[in-house]
């Protein structure tokens, strides 16, 4: 107003303020890396994922960085951010990969973190990282310390091997090996493991690792309170003992069992549940001897090189005569302590006596008595009831014991050559 009276406006000059964006960035879930904010499964082999949500809280736009704080064990470089198509799942055919996240003042977004768990990585090992955000619009502004946790799933696998055929005697016994290996990446005790055993005749006796023997699968199992490592492999032995009395070629079949009864869960794999099945045969071999004699004339012919066939049964003094005695094995198995024997008639004197294998991998041996054995023939020269023997010493020691096998289907020949008195 002025001194008449009178209001009277003036115009001021104008200020204008512009209000500041502070920049602001927010992830959750928090976590540190001795108490991660999130543990998720991971498989072996393929990626485990993290899930966040980016929030910018400040007034103005921001584009925001990230990049990744790790713990030893996980490599950064294969850590990789992606944004959410809006469904809140992770799938990579919809997700897309992200190293920047673009958000307008309280807006949100999922984000995924994903790392490749190794394929070898062993049940229960841990990979702690998470993101770290920095705005764009102020460097010394981020969001740290949001790390989380992938926990990698247990996976249980086991392989079994080998299915076996053997032989034995009856009586006898043989001796199977099996193996169980464990191919997952956790240890096995015998609370995970199902081993059964069935069929088979005969008796049988088993033992796993260096546990006490029993008389079934199962509690053998029981005896073993060991722990099969991830990648190691524990014996299984099976003895079977044939009975006496059984024909060659007669069979016994046992059937055995291995699975893994550890239900699969969000943490564990059990990919065995179901039996691993083998099969051990095993065959009675049983040596079969047979023998026969010829005798054919050498006339005047104390070498006996062309002797003929003796057509009438009769024979005169100083007539010289070949004894040829053959024996073999028709069985299907060895004969032990392999022997051809023959004593000179009545009225015989005795000449000279020699041998013959239908084998090589071994040695010939002649004796007098039985007990002491030589490479050389002994002389018969004129004896008279001499028995003479031929042996077969196949692990060439200079003798002729039940170790000496004549294998199926090979035989001796013993020739003795005699003169009527």
């Amino acid at each position: 107003m002025d001194d008449a009276g009178q209001n009277v406006t003036t115009p001021s000059n104008g200020v204008t303020l512009t209000v500041r964006h502070v920049a602001a960035v927010e992830i959750t879930p928090n976590g540190s890396a001795t108490q991660p904010g999130q543990t998720v499964i991971g498989r072996p082999g393929q990626d485990g994922v993290l899930t966040y949500l980016i929030r910018n809280p400040s007034n103005g736009n921001d584009i925001y960085t990230l990049d990744t704080q790790a713990q030893p064990g996980v490599t950064s470089a294969l850590v990789t951010y992606w944004a959410d198509d809006g469904d809140g799942r992770f799938d990579p055919d919809k997700d897309s990969p992200v190293s920047t996240v673009s958000l307008q003042p309280d807006e949100e977004r999922v984000l995924f973190a994903t790392y490749p768990v190794p394929s070898g990585a062993q049940s229960g090992a841990t990979f702690v990282f998470g993101p770290r955000a920095t705005s764009g619009v102020d460097q010394a502004v981020t969001d740290r310390d949001n790390f989380g946790q992938i926990s990698t799933q247990a996976v249980l696998s086991l392989t079994f091997s080998a299915s076996q055929n053997g032989t034995s005697t009856s009586p006898g016994s043989v001796t199977y090996t099996h193996e169980l290996h464990n191919t997952g990446n956790a240890p096995l005790t015998a609370q995970a493991l199902a081993l059964t055993d069935s069929g088979g005749a005969w008796s049988y006796a088993y033992q796993i690792g260096d546990a006490g023997a029993a008389s079934t699968l199962q509690d053998a199992l029981a005896l073993w309170n060991g722990t099969l490592a991830s990648g190691q492999r524990l014996p299984i032995r099976v003895t079977v003992t044939a009975p006496t009395g059984l024909a060659g070629g007669v069979q016994d079949t046992l059937q055995l069992g291995a699975s893994i009864v550890t239900p699969s869960s969000e943490t564990v794999d059990n990919q065995t549940p179901a039996p691993l099945t083998l099969t051990d045969v095993t065959m009675i071999l049983k040596g079969v001897p047979s023998s026969a004699k010829t005798v054919q004339s050498c006339g005047q012919d104390a070498t006996c090189a062309a002797p003929v066939s003796i057509t009438d049964g009769l024979v005169q003094p100083n007539e010289y005569l070949l004894y040829t005695i053959t024996g073999s094995n028709g069985g299907n198995g060895g004969l032990r302590r392999p022997i051809l024997k023959d004593t000179l008639p009545q009225h015989l004197k005795g000449v000279t006596f020699r041998g013959v294998a239908s084998l090589n991998a071994g040695q010939l041996l002649y004796s007098l008595d039985g007990q002491s054995w030589t490479l050389q023939v002994p002389s018969i020269q004129d004896a008279e009831g001499v028995t003479v023997y031929l042996g077969w010493d196949s692990n060439s020691d200079g003798v002729v014991t039940s170790e000496d096998v004549l294998p199926a289907g090979e035989g001796l020949t013993l020739t003795l050559i005699t003169a009527v008195k």
